[in-house]
């Protein structure tokens, strides 16, 4: 089973940031407003549906909404196959195959190609290989009877779960937990935890341990385990520059920034349940 997750930060907010701190010197100076951010993410096993096109917001603007580009000609190529994309009527900015006739398969090589008037952007990714022998240790999650708050206990193994895979060429992988439950119940009230989803940050490593501090909720869980290119490790990591330690935005888009990459993922689901 394959799921689909975003960045906690919009990419056309990254690269917003890390230009307007290379501007702070010259408030004179403005970012070329013909700049396209491309964020383009597609997922083993699935069709084509999460290719999103934006502007870089002016400097000084006070939006926080970015302005999406819908008049956009897209296409899609694994080598043999070239797919034309079209605005998605229910997301502004959005790109898909309405016919989900493109479906992405490990192993592929794969060419995005942009035309707005004029400009002409590019990229390519390759999907990476599913994640192999993917095994969690426990399906049962046990949360102790807090009664003095979260923070006040010891970690102990009882209380945790590991999540483990091959991991022999050094691949980086990251890890989404998700409630699913209609009506979850906190685990820890004074914590002032209510958030039902995790995403951790992406590393190489073969395992990831699940303890009662990570999940907020009772009852059931999704976990993912992505594994990712490092185009998309790049972007992560473009996150934390500041105007102290301020580099070039990283991006694979020719003509153009943000990011085209690649997941494969496999899934397992456990209980989190008092003790």
């Amino acid at each position: 089973m394959n799921y689909k997750t975003k960045m906690l930060i919009p990419i056309s907010l990254i690269f917003l940031m890390i230009l307007s701190w290379g501007c702070e010197e010259s408030i004179s100076t403005e970012i070329d407003k013909d700049i396209v951010v491309v964020e383009g993410f597609l997922y083993e096993g699935q069709p084509v549906r999460d290719i999103s096109l934006s502007e870089v917001l002016p400097l000084g603007s006070i939006d926080t909404l970015v302005p999406r580009i819908t008049n956009a000609q897209v296409t899609i190529s694994n080598g043999s196959d070239t797919f034309t994309l079209i605005p998605d009527e229910l997301r502004e900015g959005y790109y898909h195959d309405p016919e989900n006739n493109f479906v992405v398969s490990s192993g592929d090589e794969l060419s995005l190609v942009v035309n707005i008037g004029d400009q002409g952007l590019s990229a390519v990714t390759t999907v990476p290989p599913k994640p192999q022998n993917v095994d969690l240790g426990q399906e049962t999650l046990l949360i102790p009877n807090i009664t003095t708050g979260i923070r006040n206990l010891p970690d102990l193994d009882i209380y945790s779960t590991t999540l483990t895979w091959d991991n022999f060429d050094n691949s980086n992988y990251y890890v989404v937990i998700e409630n699913l439950e209609d009506n979850p119940v906190a685990v820890d009230i004074q914590s002032g935890k209510f958030a039902t989803r995790f995403v951790s940050v992406p590393s190489i490593s073969n395992e990831y341990k699940v303890s009662f501090r990570t999940v907020t909720h009772l009852g059931r869980h999704l976990m993912i385990l992505y594994r990712v290119n490092q185009e998309y490790v790049d972007l992560y990591e473009s996150r934390d520059q500041d105007s102290r330690n301020l580099n070039e935005p990283l991006t694979n888009i020719e003509n153009g920034l943000g990011v085209f990459s690649a997941f494969a993922s496999d899934s397992v689901y456990f209980n989190a349940v008092k003790e």
